[in-house]
């Protein structure tokens, strides 16, 4: 018979007839047979899992490209983003910087027309002070001129004449001057504060 894993010795062989030789022979080719069918079970499961291992590499090498071009797609566009945020920022800068700066420019002109009509309008003022001042020095001339000859004994009472006489002034004339000089004094004082 087949002895332990079914190998059979030639000193077995020997002492078999031929009828059993052909039941032994028969044995060793179905185990021969059932071992071929294991090992091709074994290639196949082996193909498959290589097959399989090398589509989990596959997939996981693609998975890992995928990833990488994603986060690399995502950095690109916050990129792109951070420069377009800065252009903006600057773009928005200059813009304010360009309106403050026309403000300040508008602001300057408009000052200076002021102090200009201001200076205008204290000139203006002055001189028709000064032209009214001048008017009540003539008039203030001519009424001490006036009151002098009257307070002559027999002398004719005289018009009132058109020029300022060089004699000297009297004390109300000499009075309305001072108030007057003062008057001007103020307004220069208030246009050298106005500059």
């Amino acid at each position: 018979g087949v002895r332990g894993a079914g190998v059979v010795r030639m000193s077995d062989i020997q002492m078999m007839g031929e009828e059993q030789l052909r039941v032994e022979l028969r044995k060793a080719r179905t185990e021969l047979l059932k071992e071929k069918q294991k090992r091709i079970i074994a290639e196949e499961q082996l193909q498959t899992l290589r097959v399989s291992t090398a589509e989990a590499v596959q997939q996981v090498e693609a998975e890992e490209e995928f990833i990488t071009n994603t986060l690399m797609k995502r950095l690109s566009q916050l990129k792109q983003e951070k420069e377009k945020l800065a252009l903006q920022i600057e773009e928005e800068e200059e813009f304010l910087t360009n309106t403050l700066q026309m403000k300040l420019d508008k602001l300057k002109r408009e000052k200076i027309e002021i102090e200009s009509q201001m200076e205008q309008e204290q000139e203006y003022i002055v001189n028709k002070l000064q032209r009214q001042l001048d008017e009540l020095k003539v008039e203030n001339a001519q009424l001490g001129r006036r009151v002098e000859e009257l307070s002559q004994p027999g002398s004719p009472r005289p018009s009132l004449v058109t020029t300022a006489p060089q004699s000297p002034m009297s004390s109300s004339s000499n009075a309305l001057r001072a108030r007057m000089g003062s008057f001007g004094e103020q307004a220069n004082s208030s246009s050298s504060q106005a500059e």
